[in-house]
């Protein structure tokens, strides 16, 4: 995925404070204050049904690795002129400090840079790889130093495993695996940490894991295990057809009950994945149920989450409040941003639902041209499930009758609409079959 230079304009408001003085009859003017806003504009409508399409466009950016804008922090402060800062993004270097003006150069994420001196409005002057120009200071601050993971004390003697758990050489999933401890596995307790995480000892080996899945008793039988999952980008796709799919929420409720009349009338059976919101957004605005319309026409609907945050950031039961909610309630799901990690993993599991990924990303988001993801979607190979999304070029009658020519040109076909046990288009099920009737 390609990264993106992220960049916030600054807008300076006065607030002027009158003094009176009584001997000289002068005033003084204090100084403004300032306050940053995006640079990127939101789309006229809210696909997400309040999440805003440019907050996505900024999500799907840190699936490569680069840091969200929330996730940036505050602004570098009060640096003195020797100071030296570091990138949290890709950032440009201008000619003056304001984005009026030239880009210089983009200085890659990470990079340090020196600090010669700093405006009123927070842009610092730089020198980088000797080229000297202007940069914001929304994306430059201190490098952070590795702080020892505090411990408390009379942690429990043993403990007992959850889950198939990792041991790590430090307390966060940032560090390497030693190994994976079995499921009700009894593991001797060192420490502590402040994080809830603690430092073990098993079979010879010592290393970190999160007590979020250690406790003093034996785990409980999982009442409904998973089975093992081998081909998650494929999903229950067992054939040699191309799955179609489409995440988040579409733009109008015209623009998507044209896409789903087109598929039914087509023979084409694609599979939605709206968030929760976008649901509730389009039932309080029409009255309408999008995942009952899709299926009323004889496509698939999976869940993509309540309101499409980092599952990875969240617990293993908050991930599952999220799969639960007001989203699509059925036994497959995409997580958003196709972001998996060990809590991500056990809230599927909590919440009954199987991960389906994808195995050709268009990237529609970052080109948002039709032509580009036409052709991008037309590469799929046998079995392949392409992903693209319900807010750009690909979601579209024109785009779904291309795609599926170019395919048909290279003797490969789209999943079908759903048939059923009667024969022509049906009303597809809430929860998919083991395998997709393609």
């Amino acid at each position: 995925m390609g990264e993106s230079t992220m960049e916030y304009r600054t807008r300076t408001s006065g607030i002027a404070r009158v003094v009176l003085c009584a001997m000289l009859g002068t005033a003084l003017l204090s100084t403004g204050a300032t306050a940053a806003t995006p640079s990127m504009n939101a789309a006229a409508q809210d696909p997400f049904g309040g999440q805003g399409a440019a907050d996505y466009a900024a999500f799907h950016v840190s699936e490569s690795g680069l840091l969200k804008p929330q996730d940036l922090g505050n602004p570098a402060a009060g640096a003195s002129t020797t100071s030296t800062l570091v990138t949290q993004a890709n950032l440009n270097l201008r000619t003056g400090n304001s984005t009026r003006h030239k880009v210089i150069l983009t200085m890659p994420k990470g990079a340090s840079v020196k600090v010669l001196s700093k405006a009123a409005n927070g842009w610092y002057k730089l020198s980088y790889k000797g080229r000297t120009g202007w940069a914001s200071g929304q994306y430059l601050k201190a490098a952070k130093t590795t702080a020892k993971p505090r411990t408390v004390s009379k942690p429990p003697a043993t403990l007992v495993t959850q889950a198939n758990l990792n041991m790590r050489t430090g307390s966060s999933t940032k560090h390497k695996i030693v190994l994976t401890i079995a499921k009700g596995a009894n593991v001797k307790v060192l420490s502590k940490a402040a994080n809830g995480w603690y430092k073990v000892n098993y079979k010879g080996r010592t290393g970190w894991a999160s007590g979020q899945y250690l406790k003093a008793t034996a785990p409980k039988a999982t009442p409904k295990p998973i089975a093992p999952q081998t081909t998650q980008g494929k999903g229950p796709n067992l054939t040699k057809s191309v799955v179609l799919t489409y995440d988040d929420c579409p733009l109008t409720l015209s623009a998507f009950d044209a896409v789903v009349k087109y598929a039914a009338k087509s023979n084409i059976g694609l599979v939605l994945a709206p968030t929760g919101n976008c649901l509730a957004s389009f039932k309080s605005r029409y009255g309408v149920d999008l995942a009952d319309r899709a299926r009323a026409h004889g496509q698939w609907v999976i869940n993509h989450s309540v309101s499409h945050p980092d599952l990875r950031r969240l617990s293993c039961a908050n991930g599952a409040k999220q799969l639960q909610g007001t989203g699509v309630r059925t036994n497959w799901g995409r997580p958003p941003y196709g972001a998996i990690n060990d809590n991500v993993r056990c809230a599927y599991q909590r919440a009954d639902m199987r991960i389906w990924t994808w195995t050709v990303d268009t990237m529609d988001w970052q080109v948002k041209n039709k032509k580009t993801i036409v052709a991008r979607a037309s590469q799929a190979k046998a079995g392949d499930t392409v992903l693209m999304h319900m807010q750009w070029q690909g979601f579209d009658v024109d785009a779904i009758r291309q795609i599926g020519n170019n395919l048909g040109k290279r003797g490969l076909t789209v999943c079908r609409a759903y048939h059923g046990p009667k024969g022509g288009v049906q009303k597809t099920p809430v929860k998919l079959p083991a395998s997709l009737p393609c």
